[in-house]
């Protein structure tokens, strides 16, 4: 076995993996020994076909199958060996490789492209960026407030309906005869009557009582699709075409009275917070507020710095050999038409994911399993496994050893984990990148946000990867795969 490298371009080299006899004889002997003990024909006992029998139905094919591996293996060994760092995936020149003949030649020699990561200077203290700390405005703590009162609120049974109640019924659907419809709606639903848009149709729910029956038009008195969708129980496009009367039978009413602004309401939000006050609980609000808007401050943060630090940073890259890779990787004809189309913008991809990755290794960003169970515990799970009241600390351990189970068991479900890799792996990036450059913070309210950010959304940010180094195979959750 021998490998070698040549200069092929800019930044592109020419790697040959020469394959002799020796090199692949051994296996092929072991692979056709095994098949062998698996034939059964017709005229020999199991196992004991005759070699040369065996050697001419599956020779040529074990034969190829593991010079292939063995290429591939030392192919790989080697890039390692040498600390060659590649951008994608080595990719075969057919024109420099000899014609291979399986069947009659011993030796074998396969010639591959192999673009290098280019080498740059970044320096992240004199790069500027701005963060916007989002901030709520009275109205929206206001209404967070009402919703948490509301949350916390006691559960009541009226004899009437009253605006803010929850009807709960029996739906029919009539025919044009004021009749039940043959095969139409016939169900158990939940009528919000805040909800209902048409003061008319309002006024007949209003004080109406168990076993009590209102004939309506749904479709007028629910104006929002979605509410329509879910209360006739259909999916949104046959909601949309629903024009029929409907009868609805009351069978029970609830109300909702929302908890009064005291201690008891403070304790129970805020367990772990002293406040005696409804200004302290405001503020603990507003900050919970604030906490909520900056996920969607961190990602605007780190798509527009990943868009500025592409137009800064300036490296070269083997763009002929990065069209091709992609090209080779494309999942369809029109993925890639759309490379062909859209290559600037696959290359500022590229160029995000080298500075990306240059980063996550100066910052040494990493996400570990332990990372992602931990994610799993304080921020997925804690809702099905509430701390009861008066918890005991046997109950404690006993409710945290099965939030740590399932959190462990959670990995193995791959696209999910796969999502929360991501995020992490963003939050880490994002937060190296506030601690390393000029971040000028600018408070705004979310209005004012999303006017400043709105033109900028329009464009897509640059393709990223999220991948370990053992799935350095695998394509990320875009359509660009990873380079590394």
């Amino acid at each position: 076995m021998k490998v070698s490298q040549e200069n092929n371009g800019e930044l592109t080299i020419l790697v040959t993996v020469e394959v002799e006899a020796n090199d692949y004889k051994p296996e092929v002997e072991k692979q056709l020994k095994d098949q062998r003990k698996k034939m059964s024909v017709p005229g020999f006992r199991p196992g004991q076909v005759p070699m040369s029998m065996v050697k001419k139905m599956y020779g040529v094919a074990v034969k190829a199958q593991a010079i292939e591996q063995i290429m591939s293996d030392n192919l790989y060994k080697y890039i390692d060996d040498n600390k060659i760092k590649v951008l994608g995936s080595p990719l075969a020149n057919d024109e420099k490789t000899p014609k291979a003949d399986f069947e009659r030649d011993d030796n074998f020699t396969f010639c591959f492209d192999v673009a290098m990561q280019p080498e740059f200077d970044m320096d992240l203290k004199k790069e500027k960026a701005v963060l916007y700390e989002i901030e709520p405005t009275n109205e929206m703590l206001d209404k967070f407030i009402a919703d948490t009162c509301m949350r916390f609120g006691k559960v009541e049974s009226p004899e009437t309906i009253g605006e803010k109640d929850m009807a709960y019924g029996h739906l029919t659907e009539l025919d044009e005869n004021g009749e039940k419809k043959e095969g139409g709606i016939d169900i158990n639903t939940t009528l919000y009557i805040e909800r209902i848009a048409l003061k008319t149709i309002k006024d007949k729910f209003l004080n109406k009582k168990k076993d009590d029956t209102v004939t309506f038009k749904p479709a007028k008195a629910l104006k929002d699709l979605s509410q329509l969708s879910s209360f006739l129980r259909l999916k949104q496009e046959e909601a949309k075409e629903f024009t029929s009367d409907c009868r609805f039978t009351i069978s029970s009413v609830q109300r909702m009275t929302p908890a009064e602004l005291n201690e008891e309401l403070f304790n129970k939000v805020y367990k772990d917070k002293e406040i005696k006050d409804e200004k302290s609980f405001r503020q603990a609000a507003k900050e919970d507020l604030m906490n909520a808007y900056r996920r969607e401050s961190d990602n605007y943060f780190l798509n527009k710095t990943s868009e500025e630090l592409v137009k800064n940073i300036k490296f070269n890259l083997p763009e002929e050999f990065l069209k091709r890779w992609l090209t080779a990787t494309a999942q369809s004809e029109d993925a890639k038409k759309d490379i062909e189309d859209k290559f600037d913008k696959y290359l500022d991809g590229i160029r995000w994911q080298i500075i990306e990755t240059k980063i996550a290794e100066a910052g040494d960003v990493k996400v570990t399993d332990e990372d992602v169970i931990n994610y799993y515990k304080t921020e997925l799970l804690p809702s099905y496994f509430p701390a009861m009241p008066d918890e005991t600390e046997e109950q404690k351990k006993e409710r945290e050893g099965h939030l740590d189970s399932v959190a462990r068991n959670m990995l193995n479900e791959r696209e999910q984990t796969k999502q929360v890799y991501n995020y992490l792996f963003d939050k880490k990036i994002t937060d190296t990148l506030k601690e390393n450059m000029k971040v000028t913070v600018k408070k705004v309210n979310m209005d004012e946000f999303i006017k400043e950010v709105s033109p900028a959304t329009e464009e897509k940010k640059p393709a990223k990867r999220k991948s370990s180094k053992t799935e350095k195979k695998e394509e990320s959750n875009n359509d660009q795969p990873s380079l590394f």
